[in-house]
């Protein structure tokens, strides 16, 4: 796993902006798909195929005329020709890394090809953001289409595995233009290249479209992470920017406090941040992100480094979700 940290200082917004992008694409291996660093307000978006190497994972950072931040895009697909993202996920008034445009402020970078999550320091509080793919609780296989789809009713698609499905089961189909949930009623494993029939499509997909139960979860966090989140999709595909929102809660039943390590024997416990939609209209848990926890405030003191059996996770008392701790 290409898991990856660092920390550092940067000198104001604009420099952090290219520092977090030096360090996703020369160290942790994203792709820089789109230099907007000439244009007024300057961005970059960089992609990733995700540690399996299936993923589309597309994420625009910005620094515009907004004071004191970066802004977050998520895109289920980005047009480097066109400079404009397809079905995009964010929030303008949330969606942000806080940083500092008029002087110096310290940062800690933590990222795979799945996910990058930022902590920065301005004067003495720590704002944290999640942005990426999280560990899902459902399946990642997909299986892609070899040739391209109409709508309509009973659509056969030929995919190139079509062993991951069952009949009747609903997933969601996907391309770099649209997305929307199917239901499968036949699987052919006999014939080359497999089939499956599709009981309604409404949309046209490419060649090369995904099908699976959960392709491209990826979320783009507040600017106090872990907490509230805007989905690039759900399980009936996107609706809109913010249409996708949902939040983290920690796995600890209110007990993390009890999990004291200056009590008996030193005991120290980390708490998975879940991740899940939560309006009245739409609720479902959907899985954890990844390598950052939830602990109780005597483990540590902010900065400090817990060595758990060899792998260390560094403390932060991050605004709004309180003491975290974050594998290094």
């Amino acid at each position: 796993m290409a898991y990856h940290s660092t920390s550092g200082t940067a000198d104001n917004t604009a420099d952090f902006l290219v520092k977090l992008k030096d360090f996703l694409t020369t160290v942790v291996g994203w792709t820089l798909h789109d230099d907007g660093s000439a244009q007024p307000d300057p961005y970059h978006v960089l992609k990733s195929v995700g540690e399996s190497g299936i993923e589309d994972i597309y994420l625009q950072f910005i620094d515009d005329t907004n004071t004191d931040r970066i802004v977050v895009r998520g895109s289920l697909f980005w047009d480097a020709t066109a400079h404009a993202g397809v079905k995009e996920a964010y929030h303008n008034s949330y969606t942000y890394i806080r940083t500092v445009d008029a002087s110096q402020f310290l940062y800690w970078l933590f990222a795979d090809l799945d996910h990058v999550f930022v902590v920065t320091k301005v004067t003495a509080t720590y704002y944290g953001h999640y942005s990426g793919l999280i560990n899902r609780f459902w399946s990642g296989a997909v299986a892609v289409t070899q040739t391209a789809a109409t709508p309509g009713s009973d659509v056969v698609l030929q995919v190139n595995d079509a062993s991951i499905f069952t009949v009747d089961g609903y997933y969601l189909i996907k391309d770099d233009a649209g997305i929307e949930r199917v239901q499968i009623t036949a699987v052919d494993t006999g014939v080359t290249p497999n089939t499956v029939t599709v009981a309604s499509l409404a949309n046209a997909y490419a060649v090369g479209a995904k099908i699976g139960e959960d392709p491209q979860p990826v979320i783009i966090g507040r600017y106090q992470s872990p907490g509230s989140f805007y989905a690039l999709n759900k399980f009936d595909g996107w609706s809109s920017t913010s249409g996708q929102t949902g939040s983290s809660a920690a796995a600890h039943g209110n007990f993390h406090t009890a999990a004291n390590p200056d009590k008996r024997y030193g005991l120290l416990t980390m708490f998975p941040w879940l991740v899940a939609h939560t309006s009245s209209a739409y609720k479902e848990l959907r899985g954890e992100l990844i390598e950052v926890y939830a602990i109780g405030s005597g483990a540590a003191d902010s900065e400090d480094v817990l060595d758990m059996s060899g792998t260390t996770y560094r403390i932060f008392n991050i605004s709004g979700p309180g003491w975290c701790a974050v594998k290094e």
